[in-house]
């Protein structure tokens, strides 16, 4: 790569944070993407996904919060992770909604992470 590639590559990588717009979601995120999302930073709790965006500002939760809200038809919510962090939860049916939207995406390795058993059935 010649000096003149990397000059003006050097703005992307200067800076290592993290930064969400609005339209993120909603422009680009794919069902499958959504998947690969869950299997990297999705977890579990009591039968509700919690999906891990400590990385991000209150501010930027709220954008993904909302984007994913109308993009998918959930009724997420951002909620204080540590006294420090903010996560992203998905309730008990919209957990259920978002294994069905991801499950054909995700690989056996990970399927733990998209199983819940409710009081009568697994799903």
């Amino acid at each position: 790569m010649d000096s003149n590639h990397l000059r003006s590559a050097t703005p992307m990588v200067q800076s290592r944070k993290k930064k969400i717009t609005k339209g993120l979601i909603s422009n680009h995120l794919t069902e499958r993407g959504l998947a690969y999302w869950i299997m990297g930073d999705g977890s579990l709790n009591k039968n509700s996904m919690i999906l891990h965006t400590q990385s991000y500002s209150e501010e930027e939760n709220l954008i993904l919060s909302k984007e994913l809200n109308e993009k998918f038809e959930f009724k997420t919510k951002i909620v204080p992770h540590k006294k420090k962090y903010w996560v992203i939860v998905f309730n008990f049916e919209d957990t259920v909604l978002l294994i069905k939207l991801i499950k054909p995406y995700i690989i056996p390795s990970m399927i733990y992470k998209v199983t819940i058993y409710s009081k009568t059935t697994k799903i």
